[in-house]
Order: C-alpha cells, then sequence, then structure tokens
C-alpha cells in the first residue's frame, strides 16, 4: 500500500509537470504571436502587409524569395528552398507599393502566427500544390476556411490570391478542378463545423462568433463567389521561372490588390 501511495504521488507529480509544460509551450506561442503581430503593426506603418500562407510543402517560401528579388530575369527560376520551420519576414518593392511580406509555415503549430499576421493583412497569397491538391483536399480547404473565416477579414474585404503551384508537373490540377475541389470540401467542413457549434449549445457561443465563422450563406451550397472577400484563383510554375512561371502575374495581382 505504501508503494502503491508513493507510485500515485509521483504520477501526479510527473502528470502536474507535463501539464505545465504544455501550459507553458502554449503561452510562448501565443506571445511570439503577439510580438511578430507588434512587429508586422510596426512595419506596416512604412508598408502594407502581404501574408503568404497555405499547407506545407505548396511553395510559399520559394515565392517569398521570389517577390523580395523580384528583379531577376524572366527565365530565371527561383531557387530551392526547404520548408521553413520560423516565420520569414522582410520589405520589397512591388509596383509602386512598400510591401512588408510575411512568410508562415503551413504547419498547423504556426497557427498562432498566421491568425495574428491575417489580423494586420493588406492582403494574402493562399498557396496550393495542384499536384497533391486531390489527396490533400481536406487539409487544404481545412486552412483555406480558416484563413478566410479569420477575425476581421471578411470586414475589411481583404483580397485573398489561390495560387495554384507546380503546375510544370503534368500531375497537376487546373485552378478550375482545384476552385470546384475546395468549395465542395468546404460546403462539408461547413456543415460538420456546424454541426459541432450546434451539439455545444447556446452557451457555449453566442450568436456573433457562430456568424463569423460561418462562411457563405446558410441553405444554400458554399461558393466563394457569396464571400465579400474578393477571391482570385490563378495558376504559377516556380521552376518555370518568372515569365512561364506565372510569377509576373502574382507581382501584378499584388501591386492591384494594394491600391
Amino acid at each position: 500500500m505504501a508503494d502503491g501511495g508513493v507510485l500515485a504521488v509521483l504520477a501526479g507529480v510527473v502528470a502536474l509537470a507535463l501539464a505545465g509544460l504544455a501550459g507553458w509551450f502554449l503561452l510562448q506561442r501565443q506571445s511570439a504571436a503577439i510580438g511578430l503581430t507588434n512587429l508586422g503593426t510596426a512595419a506596416a506603418r512604412k508598408s502594407k502587409s502581404v501574408v503568404l500562407t497555405g499547407p506545407m510543402g505548396a511553395g510559399k517560401t520559394a515565392l517569398w524569395c521570389y517577390l523580395r528579388f523580384s528583379d531577376t530575369s524572366a527565365t530565371q527560376a527561383v531557387p530551392r528552398t526547404q520548408t521553413s520551420m520560423a516565420v520569414n519576414t522582410s520589405e520589397a518593392r512591388i509596383g509602386e507599393a512598400n510591401v512588408y511580406l510575411v512568410d508562415v509555415p503551413g504547419h498547423q503549430k504556426y497557427r498562432f502566427d498566421r491568425d495574428a499576421q491575417l489580423a494586420a493583412a493588406s492582403a494574402v497569397v493562399f498557396v496550393v500544390d495542384s499536384v497533391q491538391a486531390a489527396r490533400d483536399v481536406r487539409l487544404t480547404a481545412e486552412a483555406l476556411y480558416d484563413v478566410l473565416a479569420s477575425d476581421g477579414l471578411q470586414e475589411r474585404e481583404c483580397p485573398v490570391l489561390v495560387l495554384c503551384n507546380k503546375q510544370d508537373s503534368a500531375l497537376a490540377a487546373s485552378n478550375e478542378r482545384v476552385r470546384a475541389a475546395l468549395e465542395s470540401e468546404i460546403n462539408t467542413l461547413r456543415a460538420s463545423r456546424q454541426q459541432a457549434l450546434d451539439s455545444l449549445g447556446a452557451a457555449a457561443h453566442d450568436d456573433a462568433d457562430k456568424a463569423s465563422d460561418f462562411l457563405g450563406f446558410e441553405g444554400k451550397a458554399f461558393s466563394f463567389e457569396d464571400l465579400a472577400t474578393p477571391i482570385q484563383f490563378n495558376e504559377s510554375s516556380m521552376a518555370l521561372g518568372r515569365g512561364a512561371g506565372g510569377l509576373e502575374m502574382v507581382e501584378q495581382w499584388i501591386a492591384g490588390a494594394l491600391q
């Protein structure tokens, strides 16, 4: 019995320690996100913020590198990059605008950073891997849903470009197919999220929170056309360089979105 009591106490201590570490880690992530928000807000006083986001491995960091050094030749390919393990930020000149570029890693642990940066965004580029679009449509739709439903994005009517990358592959889905697949998946996701909220009861959330998280119109299949936020779908292939790769179009879209 004595040994059992000691073991029980030790187990309790270990459980408390693990809970404390988990809480500390969460606070650190939130603090880092708040710090990035402050940095982003300070930079936004001098330049407008453009957030590059989307699933892992889609090409966000390569696009960030290209936009930073957009004076490369029309045929020069964007340098190969590794999956980012930190938020990348830089100022750049795009068209006539000074732009604060933010590349947020696609891993879920960076969602606080993503949401913090979206709160101050003037434009958003959501990068999709067109080759993996069909297999990863659920994860991609969840990430895009979270972006579109983030605080203030719809109210500000912040423009969003969904960039269907890696079009140089024969296995790539066209932007029309990606758009249709995402609309269908978001429609399913919207219904499941609504059911989850409803099952919690009225005490779990108020009507304002419910309305802000719901995309589109109730009783109607989801369509990007129903959102206040202007959304455009385009194709790109960073491996083919500026001209053939469609990256000049991204610059033009950003310049137009910031006018």
